[in-house]
């Protein structure tokens, strides 16, 4: 089925998961780091202080989304939703209101877990187990929010600032979540519901109409021979040779953003160049993400991820093999193919492999150890770059380490293909 098909038959549910990872951008650092000069002055905040308070706040957040995550498993998803959503308005409140760091400190921490964490949580959580067949496509197509946002969000917060002032700028986002994407969600979610009643009286009374490749039952199934627990998965080899692969894209991205102006300084680049490529790399994300989908739907993502790494690779080691500025545009390019394929990948493995009745469980453990990773990443490259540590073996360092994750991801397919007769996987030793 073609992307136009896909969405005709199923998109209320696609609307859904990309309003959510599209909002999420209000928890997400490039939208938090635009009202940063202003924090900074407002509380008298140094660079390192307001990065320290950063830091603790993302680390706080990651915590706390392993117990936030998993009720996703057991808790309606409108309720969960809407609980979500009026958690990241009140985050954005907390934003316009505070007084005191401590304030500033819980008011990032609620940006963080529930936007950062629970909205593309609960957007590619709802796709994984809504969709049994085009489960890829259906991933690609909602985590097109996250480069949606990332084009189309900070020019207008950017001009909110300059007209309302930073305060007023997070009301305006807060009135926007709570006026038009809480209605809009719980609305989507209702009329899918009954869509999705319709298809099945439909498949009951056998009408010719209905298609067995999307009807409910055949989008609603798990793939994998049956469901982990998280318990489970904590015993299971696959899980840790997996999780490198895994965070590794977050983390060295996120590194290398961060610390972007200590880039083009060692490589004798204009500022103004790398920032212009974040658009090769947003247009390689788009388009490896809407091809990354139909693919993963028929090779599988654990047979993927041996290779989806490697344009990562070969990014970093052009980063550390060039100082012309045509290398900038070349990293982007690479690094965004392994961007477009990180966020399907990361949400398709685990419902291959553990299925989708305990996935918020497992996803949430997952995506907690992410954003640790992301949290951490900016302050040990920043150590390397002040103990004298080149960009450029930093570069080398990260591409030998990308390889390594890709190598051990060989060693969880071998043990992915080992199941018991009937197709059942082997349960943990």
């Amino acid at each position: 089925m073609g992307y136009l098909a896909f969405i005709a038959a199923h998109g209320r549910m696609l609307a859904f998961g990309f309003l959510l990872t599209l909002f999420s951008s209000f928890g997400q650092t490039f939208f938090i780091s635009l009202s940063g000069g202003h924090i900074r002055e407002d509380f008298a905040l140094s660079n390192g202080e307001f990065g320290l308070l950063y830091s603790i706040a993302t680390l706080g957040s990651a915590t706390a989304l392993i117990w936030a995550g998993r009720w996703i498993d057991t808790v309606a998803l409108p309720r969960y939703v809407t609980a979500v959503v009026l958690a990241l308005t009140l985050a954005c409140v907390g934003m316009a209101t505070a007084g005191h760091p401590v304030f500033l400190a819980l008011a990032i921490f609620g940006l963080r877990l529930a936007g950062q964490g629970l909205m593309p949580h609960t957007a590619f959580t709802t796709m994984a187990r809504r969709f049994d067949t085009g489960r890829g496509t259906a991933l690609s197509l909602v985590a097109l929010g996250h480069p949606t946002g990332e084009a189309l969000l900070p020019t207008l917060m950017v001009a909110a600032l300059a007209v309302l002032g930073w305060r007023s700028a997070w009301i305006i986002c807060a009135a926007a979540l709570l006026v038009v994407v809480v209605p809009s969600l719980l609305a989507l979610l209702r009329a899918d519901a009954r869509a999705t009643a319709a298809k099945i009286a439909a498949a009951t009374a056998n009408s010719p109409e209905t298609d067995p490749a999307t009807s409910p039952a055949a989008i609603s199934r798990p793939i994998a021979p049956r469901d982990w627990t998280r318990a489970e998965v904590l015993r299971d080899p696959r899980f840790y040779l997996l999780l490198p692969a895994l965070l590794a894209p977050g983390f060295i991205n996120t590194g290398v953003f961060f610390h972007q102006i200590a880039l083009v300084e060692a490589k004798g680049w204009a500022p103004t160049l790398f920032a212009a490529s974040f658009a090769i790399y947003a247009g390689t994300t788009i388009a490896t993400s809407l091809t990354a989908g139909p693919l993963i739907d028929r090779v599988g993502a654990v047979r993927l991820m041996p290779v989806y790494l490697l344009p990562l690779a070969a990014a970093l080691a052009v980063l550390s093999a060039t100082t012309n500025p045509l290398g900038a545009a070349s990293f982007m390019a690479l690094a965004g193919v392994t961007a477009g394929i990180s966020a399907i990948i990361t949400a398709a493995v685990w419902a291959e492999l553990y299925g989708t009745r305990h996935l918020g469980a497992i996803r949430s453990l997952s995506v907690s150890i992410s954003v640790l990773s992301t949290a951490l990443s900016p302050g040990l490259f920043g150590w390397l770059i002040d103990h004298e540590g080149s960009f450029d073996g930093i570069a080398a360092g990260s591409a030998a380490g990308v390889l390594a994750a890709s190598l051990l991801t060989l060693a969880a397919v071998r043990r992915h293909s080992l199941t018991a007769p009937g197709g059942r996987s082997i349960p943990p030793s």
